[in-house]
C-alpha cells in the first residue's frame, strides 16, 4: 500500500545524488558541468515515477546562478564505487581553476552550498519530494532566552 504522505526523498541532498546520477546515464559521455540551458524550463507539478522526478529536481534547480549549479554538480555528481565523495576543500580547487576570477575561498563556497540547498529544498518541499519543515511542538513558542530576559525585565518595570 502507498501512503499519499509519504516523500520520495529523506532530503534535497538525496534528491540531487538522485538528479546526477540519472543525469550521468542519461548524458554519458558529456562534461559534469551543469549549465541552465540544461534543465527544463516547463514547471513540474507531480512526479509519478523515476523520470518524472529527475525532470522535477532539474526544475528546482532553474534559475541558480551557474556557480550554484557547477557546486552542485561538483558536490552532488556520481562518483564511481569506492572513490570517496569530493569535499567543498575539493570542489575549492577544482573552483579556482574552472572559474579563475572568481578566486574563490573555502568560506565563500560553503556559502553558496547551503544558499543553493535552500532555494533548491524549498522548491523540492513545495512539490511534495521532500518532507515540509517540521513543528516546533506544542506551543510553538520559539523565544531565545535573551527574548524571555527581556520579557522578564520589561514586566518587571511596570
Amino acid at each position: 500500500m502507498i501512503h499519499m504522505d509519504k516523500t520520495r526523498f529523506r532530503k534535497a541532498e538525496e534528491a540531487l545524488r538522485f538528479y546526477f546520477r540519472v543525469r550521468e546515464l542519461l548524458h554519458s559521455g558529456r562534461p559534469r558541468r551543469l549549465v541552465p540551458d540544461d534543465l527544463p524550463s516547463a514547471a513540474c507539478f507531480h512526479a509519478a515515477n523515476a523520470v518524472d522526478d529527475y525532470q522535477c529536481i532539474g526544475w528546482c534547480m532553474r534559475g541558480l546562478p551557474e556557480t550554484d549549479l557547477w557546486l552542485l554538480s561538483e558536490l552532488y555528481g556520481p562518483t564511481s564505487f569506492g572513490v570517496h565523495r569530493r569535499t567543498l576543500a575539493q570542489a575549492c580547487d577544482s573552483g579556482r581553476i574552472m572559474f579563475p576570477r572568481s578566486e574563490f575561498r573555502l568560506r565563500q563556497l560553503s556559502e553558496i552550498h547551503r544558499r543553493a540547498l535552500v532555494v533548491v529544498g524549498n522548491r523540492l518541499r513545495g512539490l511534495g519530494l521532500v518532507p515540509g519543515f517540521r513543528s516546533s511542538g506544542a506551543g510553538g513558542d520559539r523565544r531565545t532566552r535573551s527574548d524571555q530576559v527581556r520579557l522578564h525585565f520589561g514586566h518587571a518595570s511596570d
